[in-house]
């Protein structure tokens, strides 16, 4: 849960929809040269091209009362997507081209989405975000979250440019995923952010995989590079796994596991990382998910504990948390070194289901809770409404907030996404 009015990433040189092909100069030549190299090892019958074009938008109006870090009123956020993607035999262009508009009380407000699909924080080296225009009260922002180019030749995959990439195995709180985890509160998780890599997958056996990943990113403390291998194999009905690297400039490894006890599913992760103030620390998930039938219907749970050396263990440690390199850096989805997630959703008809979301810091005592009812309209339109509410000491003091949860505002909000 952020304040909207909070600093985005940093946004590249080229900041108007006039620039556009300032910008975007650096993707495209990277993925036209990929192409070619591509289509030269690799040529492809003309029969076998196939385009597609989907697209998604998302409207969102909250009230939200008034606290010590924004004030009350109403905000409106619009998203519109549109995603064309070109197959030619072993090559596809994956694209995906969207506005969002958000406007915000006076003095800003509390966002419950985060635009870009994570918890933002770095920018990326092809420049392909950027805004049309932006006031005291309103951001209207345009953004290229996919533009890639990608061969699949049997066992060996490669993709070059913006693209959507996750390593996390837990399913809220993830703090072993290296590249652009999700905000865990934010209600409408429907595509993770791109990231820009050149990414490497090849696959050894039908149940093994062994992948590389090279990104460049701006940071709030500069550029940083990182590179980064992962290799995991399935065995007895468990998936493990382990990646290792450079994070950022620093090196930095995990481990990974997910399976079953009996009807329970059992996700783990644990990072090793520098911390800030300098050492190595531990990032460390585990959960448990299953689902029930109640009177008929589907009931879902999922339950996650994580540790994070990054976090802070006190409310006084809080504004350090949210001032840190890490966080600056968009790796950190909460700021408490211990933190439980639970999420329980209920079908009560075919076309309707609620759920409430929990996030509670074990340090301070505070949580957020995050209850929502979910209507199909149609095949392709869902409407949402939901509310969230903050408990836990509030106020500010010198050092900071006194609890992680406790000075978020009691709103509500109603949403329509539309696939298309």
């Amino acid at each position: 849960m952020k304040s909207s009015r909070s600093p985005g990433p940093p946004r590249a040189p080229c900041r108007s929809a006039s620039h556009v092909g300032c910008a975007a100069r650096g993707g495209a030549l990277l993925g036209v040269s990929a192409l070619v190299l591509a289509a030269t090892l690799f040529p492809a019958p003309a029969t076998s091209q196939k385009l597609g074009v989907t697209g998604y938008a998302l409207g969102v109006a909250v009230a939200s009362g008034s606290s010590a870090l924004a004030a009350s009123g109403t905000t409106l956020l619009g998203r519109a997507r549109i995603m064309p993607k070109f197959t030619d035999g072993p090559f596809t262009v994956d694209v995906a081209y969207e506005h969002v508009l958000q406007r915000t009380p006076a003095g800003g407000g509390f966002a419950i989405t985060s635009p870009g699909g994570t918890t933002g924080g770095s920018s990326d080296w092809m420049g392909l975000d950027w805004t049309i225009r932006s006031t005291s009260r309103s951001d209207w922002r345009q953004r290229f979250d996919r533009l890639n180019v990608s061969v699949n030749a049997g066992p060996l995959a490669v993709t070059v440019g913006r693209q959507a990439i996750s390593w996390a195995t837990t399913l809220i709180l993830t703090p072993a995923d290296p590249f652009a985890p999700f905000s865990p509160s934010d209600p409408f998780r429907e595509y993770l952010g791109g990231v820009d890599a050149i990414r490497v997958q090849t696959f050894p056996g039908p149940f093994s995989e062994v992948e590389a990943v090279v990104r460049g990113a701006d940071t709030p403390d500069g550029r940083t590079l990182t590179a980064l291998a992962r290799a995991q194999t399935s065995r007895g009905g468990w998936a493990v796994g382990a990646w290792g690297g450079i994070l950022h400039d620093q090196g930095a490894a995990a481990v990974f596991a997910t399976g079953a006890v009996r009807a329970t599913g059992v996700r783990m992760a644990t990072a090793i990382r520098r911390a800030p103030s300098g050492g190595g620390t531990v990032r460390a998930t585990v959960g448990a998910d299953e689902r029930f039938t109640v009177y008929g219907r589907d009931l879902y749970a999922v339950v996650e504990v994580q540790y994070d050396g990054f976090g802070a263990s006190d409310a006084a440690g809080l504004l350090a948390a949210a001032t840190s390199a890490p966080y600056g850096r968009g790796e950190m989805q909460v700021l408490g070194r211990w933190e439980t997630a639970t999420q329980v959703s209920y079908q009560i008809h075919p076309l309707v289901s609620v759920d409430v979301l929990a996030l509670g810091n074990l340090d301070d005592g505070s949580v957020l809770v995050a209850p929502g009812l979910t209507w199909s309209a149609t095949a392709s339109m869902s409407v949402r409404a939901g509310a969230f509410s903050g408990i836990g000491r509030g106020g500010l003091t010198l050092s900071g907030p006194r609890s992680e949860y406790g000075e978020v505002p009691r709103l509500g909000y109603l949403a329509v996404s539309w696939f298309f």
